[in-house]
């Protein structure tokens, strides 16, 4: 018998005995649910919509690593008419197994993406700017540089290499590796990924804060999958399963107003520290039709609602998944940079691939 067959015999042999409990609401969550929720279907008004995704894949060779990372726009005027537009960022790069790090290639997706959505509102001024992911969580949840670097490391970051980012910042690169043969110059070649990896941070929270300066009142920010537990169901299960279990009609969660608060997470880099600490969002939770979803942003979800409402196909709004679509990169496009880099070296995996 084969492994496929073994773990099929023991699927069926454990459908009995596995039970995850998780069948119905306790009636007291499902009380707090319904205090909470908002039956709510929209008004159709008329806005445009501008939407950003992004997306990345890599190939691992034994000594180094190809990436791939981009992000794409898409907007629809304020008739829901989809505008015959072309706008993508993209970043192709090597890395060394000492530069490397899954962190990095998020955070250059993440640049780009955020860096897309300043330039959509530059150029377009849309009402809504829609972006899938969890916009706090960027800002709260610093990558593992910001624990790593040592201090005479940050200062040297922080006062002789960020400024010269900030100098050039661009809408259509990674700024930050303009910067990496002088820090191959001035430290130790084992120190490159956490110094270069650190500046990429600060970029990315530039970024950010350009985006909400420029645009914060009307960026929407949707997340599918959500760990929060910003209502106290006194569970262990995230928000967004209670609310999606209990079946709710199609509405949204009282909204809850997030300040990033230092009490709660860590200190900032100090030249962002007063910048994000001022900020505040409403986080809810909505459904369209049968799906729950997330969302981050300073407007009002009956305005968001009313505002997404013609868009909506399979309980999702349509600019969003256009742009997810328009900007995923499959393997066989993979496979295809890295023919046109003509990289031939072993993988590891031949034998067993």
């Amino acid at each position: 018998m084969s492994i496929k067959g073994h773990l099929l015999k023991a699927a069926a042999e454990k459908k009995s005995t596995i039970y995850t409990n998780i069948e119905e609401l306790p009636s007291q969550t499902l009380k707090k649910v319904k205090e909470l929720w908002n039956p709510f279907k929209g008004r159709k008004i008329d806005v445009s919509i501008g939407a950003v995704d992004g997306s990345l894949n890599k190939k691992e060779y034994l000594g180094f690593v190809v990436f791939a990372a981009a992000a794409v726009s898409v907007f629809f005027n304020s008739n829901g008419e989809e505008e015959n537009r072309e706008s993508y960022n993209v970043d192709i790069d090597i890395l060394k197994p000492l530069e490397y790090s899954e962190s990095r290639v998020r955070l250059f997706m993440g640049i780009l993406e955020i860096k897309e959505l300043i330039k959509l509102n530059r150029e377009k001024n849309p009402d809504i700017l829609l972006v899938d992911g969890s916009i706090i969580g960027d800002i709260i949840r610093p990558v593992s540089f910001a624990f790593q670097i040592e201090e005479k490391e940050r200062y040297y970051v922080e006062t002789e290499l960020f400024p010269k980012v900030k100098e050039t910042f661009s809408l259509n690169s990674i700024n930050a590796k303009n910067f990496y043969n002088e820090i191959i110059r001035n430290t130790p070649p084992d120190r490159f990924p956490v110094i270069a990896g650190y500046l990429e941070y600060l970029e990315y929270l530039l970024s950010i804060e350009k985006l909400l300066d420029e645009a914060g009142e009307k960026v929407v920010a949707i997340s599918k999958r959500s760990s929060s537990k910003i209502y106290d169901f006194d569970s262990i299960m995230p928000d967004i399963f209670i609310f999606q279990l209990a079946n709710t009609e199609p509405g949204y969660s009282t909204p809850v107003r997030i300040t990033i608060s230092p009490e709660k997470k860590y200190k900032f880099p100090e030249i962002f520290e007063e910048s994000f600490r001022k900020r505040s969002m409403n986080i809810f939770f909505v459904k369209f039709s049968s799906h729950i979803y997330k969302i981050e942003t300073m407007m009002k979800p009956e305005n968001i609602i009313s505002a997404l409402e013609k868009t909506i196909i399979n309980s999702y709004p349509f600019p969003l998944k256009l742009a997810h679509d328009s900007v995923k990169i499959d393997n066989h496009t993979m496979d295809k940079i890295v023919s046109i880099l003509s990289i031939h070296f072993r993988t590891g995996r031949e034998g067993v691939d």
